[in-house]
């Protein structure tokens, strides 16, 4: 394995908290393939060595907790597309698995995983909730609090709290594999989405088969941020946003700064070439309370997954920053990342890690970045 240099944070320097940060490790074991647009090549069986060196590097600190925000196992690990039917289930838990046992390694057994498209894809509400324990790892997958709760937030450190999100609340997935799409949540679809309507005419038996990934063409004709109907993205809904708007009420009140974590962007801006592909269907809601006058100001940065190249962004009005981990699938053979740790402090919030390659986002490289010989990048949010 590679051996990664540690890093040492003086008791003078400490932070609030510190954690570490992985998303979209979307493992399976299968061979490297672009995705559907052809644009992005998927190494999926490489993922799990960067989720080795990721462990590895947050065994060389001192973490309060780790994050996995979103998308830990692929599609094509619950569902054979060339057959067009279900995989068994064992098959889709051995993938699992061969994750679990890598993250098990960790020394910080505090793991914060979020929901994303496709543990929804591969796993029932109800595993979700009660977590799912895998062969050879001593830590269970599940995306809830410790009292079952899919969104929900905790305080990590003097004068800081952490949200959690759903951002498949309402989605045509919500209820998990094999357990028949939510039809209030395909009608709105069909709403906003002439491609999928025109599906689901064609097509009625999908609420009950499941078989909608990757059929048709999701974006033809699609303009905007409507590009963000699409069956892989999702949304809050009326209670969880009321519940979003109490939390950060209540930390603005009691001087609590705020980061959010979600599977899916919340501001366009964040969006790749600002096409709203990446983007929670009722984000101009959530965005309202990140950015609005209500919370006070006391949301200072937005962690999200699913946009696998990545995302940066910071709006200059708020001041709040919008970032998105890049995905392990994409990861070059000049690089050990993507990964980070980051460390919250209360004027500014850095990240140290690796980029998936030279054309990272948020830990570029120029030259050669050999994994025998890497190089710490990091970059620093003022707040």
């Amino acid at each position: 394995m590679t051996t990664l240099p540690r890093a040492a944070v003086s008791s003078s320097d400490a932070p609030a908290f510190r954690f570490g940060l992985l998303a979209d490790i979307q493992y399976c074991d299968s061979d490297d393939r672009k995705n559907i647009t052809g644009s992005q090549m998927r190494r999926y069986r490489n993922s799990l060595n960067v989720a080795e060196r990721a462990v590895e590097y947050f065994n060389a600190h001192e973490l309060d907790f780790a994050v996995h925000n979103g998308d830990i196992t692929d599609h094509q690990c619950a569902f054979d597309f060339a057959n067009d039917d279900f995989k068994p289930i064992e098959s889709g838990r051995e993938d699992l698995a061969s994750v679990m046992r890598i993250l098990s390694k960790s020394k910080c057994t505090k793991w914060v995983f979020t929901i994303g498209n496709h543990e929804l894809y591969n796993f029932t509400r109800s595993e979700l909730r009660d977590g799912i324990a895998t062969f050879g790892s001593s830590l269970a997958f599940k995306c809830t609090n410790d009292v079952g709760e899919f969104y929900y937030s905790f305080a990590p450190g003097p004068g800081w709290r952490v949200v959690v999100l759903d951002p498949y609340a309402v989605s045509i997935y919500r209820k998990g594999r094999q357990q028949g799409l939510c039809e209030d949540a395909v009608e709105l679809l069909r709403r906003f989405n002439p491609n999928v309507d025109l599906f689901v005419r064609e097509n009625p038996e999908v609420i009950e088969t499941e078989r909608m990934s990757g059929t048709f063409p999701y974006f033809k004709d699609m303009e905007g941020l409507t590009g963000r109907y699409v069956p892989f993205n999702g949304g809050l809904g009326a209670e969880q946003l009321a519940w979003a708007r109490d939390t950060l009420s209540a930390a603005n009140a009691a001087g609590e700064k705020v980061l959010i974590l979600s599977h899916l962007l919340i501001h366009p801006d964040s969006t790749a070439n600002r096409s709203g592909k990446t983007l929670m269907w009722d984000y101009e809601e959530m965005l309202a309370l990140v950015e609005s006058p209500e919370t006070g100001g006391c949301v200072k940065c937005v962690i999200s997954g699913h946009q696998h190249e990545g995302a940066m962004y910071t709006c200059d009005k708020s001041g709040v920053h919008y970032l998105g981990m890049e995905s392990p699938m994409l990861a070059s053979d000049e690089s050990p990342g993507p990964f980070a740790v980051v460390d919250v402090f209360d004027d500014k919030i850095v990240f140290k890690g690796y980029g998936r390659d030279g054309t990272s986002v948020l830990f570029p490289f120029s030259g050669v970045a050999a994994p025998s010989d890497p190089i710490v990048r990091e970059f620093s949010l003022t707040l």
